[in-house]
């Protein structure tokens, strides 16, 4: 009885031994590349949920740049909110220091656009009308990246294309 027991001990210290060497051995999993499009996505998403968190908890702001996103884009819109944020430059430090994420991939990254154009680009194909707010020449570059097929029509989340 004693040496079967012995045997057990034996066996399983090894069994120990060898997990504890597979949980100490170095992962071959590779760090995520920072410029892929998920990882670009997650610090869109991290900054747009920092950035409501930070609107509403400052009503004012909130306030001040619903009105304006909901005014044409233009110099008007763009003068009305350089004045706010020379008027309250607190806020501006502040969604400045929340945006700073995106501008530091945008750098790291060298992004051919800016994030904000991919939003809006993303808006676009939500409302059918994907390519209007591309920048000159950007349709024919991504043609040659996909392989030089035209972009095929986008279809909403749920009508066959295997998007749920």
């Amino acid at each position: 009885m004693a040496v079967k027991i012995s045997v057990i001990t034996a066996v399983l210290a090894g069994a120990g031994t060898a997990a504890a060497t597979l949980l100490a051995a170095p992962s071959a999993v590779a760090a995520p590349n920072p410029c892929a499009a998920s990882q670009i996505a997650r610090t869109v998403g991290s900054v747009g949920t920092n950035t409501g968190i930070y609107l509403e908890a400052h009503p004012e702001t909130n306030e001040v740049l619903t009105m304006l996103a909901a005014q044409p884009a233009g110099p008007n819109s763009i003068a009305a909110l350089k004045l706010y944020f020379e008027r309250d430059p607190q806020a501006a430090e502040d969604l400045e220091a929340i945006q700073q994420p995106l501008t530091s991939l945008t750098a790291k990254c060298k992004l051919p656009i800016s994030l904000p154009q991919v939003l809006g680009l993303m808006q676009a194909a939500q409302q059918g009308g994907a390519q209007s707010g591309l920048p000159a020449g950007l349709p024919d570059a991504a043609n040659a990246v996909i392989g030089g097929a035209p972009a095929a029509a986008a279809l909403p989340v749920g009508t066959g294309n295997g998007l749920r």
